[in-house]
C-alpha cells in the first residue's frame, strides 16, 4: 500500500539560458513477480526486473534492479542477489 510511481516531476524546469526543459519525463519499467514493500517511491527512469524485492519505504529513481534482488534504503541500493519469493509464510 501507500506505493508511488512517478515518470515524471509534475513541474518544469528550465536552463536559463537556453529556455530548454532540463528535466524530461522517463519511463519507468516493473518486471513480473515484483514485490514492493508499503511506502515504496518509484520515480523516472526505474527499471525492476523480475523476481525482485525492494523494501519498505525505499526510493528509486533513475536505477535498474537487477532480477533476483533485494534492493532497499533512500536511494535504494542493491543489499542481496540470488533470491526469489512466495507469497506463502
Amino acid at each position: 500500500s501507500n506505493i508511488q510511481i512517478r515518470n515524471g516531476d509534475s513541474h518544469t524546469i528550465l536552463d536559463l539560458n537556453s529556455q530548454q526543459r532540463i528535466n524530461n519525463g522517463k519511463n519507468i519499467s516493473i518486471g513480473d513477480h515484483v514485490w514492493l514493500g508499503e511506502g515504496v517511491k518509484i520515480l523516472k527512469g526505474a527499471q525492476i526486473k523480475s523476481n525482485s524485492i525492494i523494501g519498505t519505504g525505499s526510493i528509486l529513481s533513475n536505477l535498474v534492479v537487477e532480477n533476483n534482488c533485494i534492493y532497499a534504503g533512500i536511494p535504494a541500493k542493491k543489499i542481496k542477489e540470488n533470491i526469489t519469493w512466495k507469497r506463502e509464510r
